[in-house]
């Protein structure tokens, strides 16, 4: 016959498997349901996303991945309010959560509360261990943009790619920064090393025309405006391509 302490025991084992096994359960369906938002938001459903981070973080709330993805979702769908709070969660979770704190800019950058932002961005590139400083470098150079800093721009620009030498939007932006002061010889080289990354990037061939434009290269300004209309032909880029063309041709 058992013993009431060794019944008890047993029950309290037997207790002990069954709740370890409802959490793993419940991390399992969590992480179910993250991978599936993953996917989504890779799709460009950014509302399944939602839902699906959602669900996730009904399963395991204190996982920080789930709600920076979360947050990420909102700041796709320009929801900053909610992305912030996400965001917010994310990184008391993980005070070292870089990306976080990067998406997290970039919501405050959507208010258009520039200084939060700058923080915020400051802070992702403050750990030593942040595989991609290069998106918050370049997200504070255009902050800095947005402000008239442009000094402290092209630094971020140049930060950005000396971690990683052939980001394109890199090279972009500061190209269409020497643009605006006028050193187009600068622009031209910035410019050339971005559409060689991203041939269709349309941003790059327009500031490129200008900049060809600038330096008096006539035929190299057209041939860039001919492929803002080629690789973006409804945009507004391109209704404006066409109008330094036309003119080009006269």
């Amino acid at each position: 016959m058992m013993r009431g302490p060794v019944a008890i025991v047993l029950l309290g084992c037997l207790l002990a498997a069954c709740a370890t096994e409802q959490i793993a359960a419940e991390r399992e369906k969590a992480d179910s349901h993250y991978n599936i938002g993953i996917a989504r938001l890779a799709s460009g459903d950014v509302k399944q996303a939602i839902a699906e981070f959602s669900q996730a973080i009904g399963n395991t709330s204190d996982n920080p991945a789930y709600h920076n993805a979360l947050g990420l979702a909102y700041l796709v769908d320009r929801r900053p309010d909610p992305a912030i709070a996400s965001l917010q969660r994310a990184i008391e979770l993980d005070p070292k959560f870089s990306d976080a704190y990067n998406n997290l800019g970039s919501a405050y950058v959507q208010r258009a509360e520039y200084d939060q932002a700058i923080k915020a961005f400051t802070l992702a590139l403050s750990n030593p261990a942040y595989l991609t400083p290069e998106q918050a470098h370049l997200n504070l150079g255009n902050v800095y943009v947005v402000q008239g800093r442009v000094a402290d721009a092209i630094g971020e620009f140049k930060l950005a790619l000396d971690v990683v030498p052939d980001f394109a939007e890199a090279h972009n932006r500061l190209g269409a920064l020497y643009l605006t002061q006028g050193r187009s010889e600068l622009a031209i080289a910035e410019l050339t090393l971005a559409v060689k990354q991203i041939p269709d990037l349309a941003t790059a061939h327009q500031s490129l025309g200008f900049a060809y434009l600038s330096a008096g290269e006539k035929d190299r300004a057209r041939q860039a405006f001919q492929k803002v209309v080629e690789v973006s032909p409804t945009s507004e880029m391109a209704a404006e391509a066409m109008r330094q063309l036309k003119q080009l041709s006269q």
